[in-house]
């Protein structure tokens, strides 16, 4: 199986799983990217629309992507990864699985258009090789991209917007709000980032502006392993 493949020292890259040729960047990253998202289906959602509207902010390398083409394969994706090096490898993964209706953006979302500093994860065992506009969340080296505002892309209705911006998400879901394009949106899966600054406690305003904008909603938490 897949997940036996994955058990043992991967030899090649990119590697066949699923019926997907996926390249990765890091073993400890291509199985951690795995299990949350296909072995926990954590964006797993339903509709009724065989061509669904995907918009998916923080793609990584693609494995959600290969996740939602599984799930719809008429699927319309919008993918938007920041960081250029992943940005490659993303790109990389839809040719060379010849995704088709898969549109891919090289920039960060957030509340301005124009270009914003981003910080690294510093550490080579890091799972995420995600970037962050926050020092709090990573304290790596900086990189200079291009931002844009969320709302400029959507033109009609959304039927998932996954949403994994480390730490941005107050920024883009205000955003969103304020121009009204959050009510294109039929479903949300949002990350959010609690207590990056340990003294700020703001996860009552986000969920005032889901329930505001019509969203009923399900919490879950991953605690922390024991030390």
């Amino acid at each position: 199986s897949a997940y036996e493949r994955l058990c043992r020292p991967i030899p090649t890259n990119p590697i066949e799983l699923l019926g997907y040729k996926i390249s990765f960047m890091g073993e400890a990253h291509l199985r951690w990217l795995f299990g949350e998202i296909f072995m926990d289906a954590s964006y797993f959602f339903h509709t009724d629309n065989d061509r669904p509207l995907i918009f998916d902010c923080g793609s990584n390398i693609g494995m959600s992507v290969l996740f939602f083409k599984k799930l719809y394969q008429n699927a319309r994706i919008v993918a938007f990864e920041p960081d250029p090096a992943t940005f490659a490898t993303l790109r990389q993964n839809v040719v060379q699985n010849r995704l088709s209706d898969v549109e891919l953006h090289s920039v960060a979302i957030g509340s301005n258009s124009g270009q914003i500093e981003l910080f690294r994860d510093p550490s080579p065992e890091s799972s995420s090789l995600k970037m962050s506009t926050l020092r709090q969340r990573h304290d790596g080296p900086g990189v200079v991209v291009p931002s844009r505002r969320l709302s400029e892309f959507i033109k009609s209705d959304i039927d998932l917007l996954k949403l994994d911006v480390e730490g941005a998400e107050d920024a883009v879901m205000d955003e969103l709000a304020d121009s009204g394009k959050l009510r294109y949106v039929r479903r949300l899966h949002l990350e959010y980032h609690h207590h990056i600054d340990a003294t700020a406690d703001k996860l009552s305003s986000m969920l005032r502006l889901i329930e505001d904008n019509g969203f009923g909603y399900q919490l879950r938490s991953i605690a922390k392993p024991w030390p």
